[in-house]
């Protein structure tokens, strides 16, 4: 079960990242143009990516990948990954009738998503190189 839920970490950490950075990166990431609209229109198919991030992150912390320890072994990407369905949430469900996101009183304008993206995008892109290394 551990290389299967590895594969979906990283799958939903990358998936995440490249929402967050559609908006910055439009002709780059036009492949992602379907799924953001998708997510703006449907409050069910948000719940759905929320929750599946807060089950993927609870899944990551007992099944670490191998040979780390239950909990602490895979830390930081159960915490990128609940991290990524929080900032989801908030910023799609503060975008505007055109698509474009509204500055929220947190602070999540485009600027802020870009560089959440950013992140969130590095550090999948860390724990698909260094997939074995304890808290990483």
């Amino acid at each position: 079960m551990s290389l299967q839920l590895y594969i979906i970490t990283i799958v939903y950490m990358v998936f995440s990242a490249f929402l967050l950075l559609v908006d910055s990166y439009r002709k780059g990431l036009s492949f992602m143009l379907k799924a953001k609209s998708k997510l703006k229109s449907d409050e069910k198919r948000r719940n759905q990516l929320f929750l599946l991030g807060i089950v993927i992150a609870i899944l990551k912390l007992f099944f670490p990948v191998a040979p780390g320890p239950v909990i602490i072994g895979d830390l930081i990407p159960s915490v990128t990954i609940l991290a990524e369905a929080f900032t989801l949430r908030i910023v799609y469900r503060n975008l505007s009738e055109d698509g474009e996101l509204k500055t929220t009183s947190r602070g999540l304008g485009k600027k802020e998503t870009k560089k959440f993206g950013c992140i969130f995008l590095s550090l999948a892109a860390l724990h698909f190189i260094f997939p074995s290394f304890v808290m990483l």
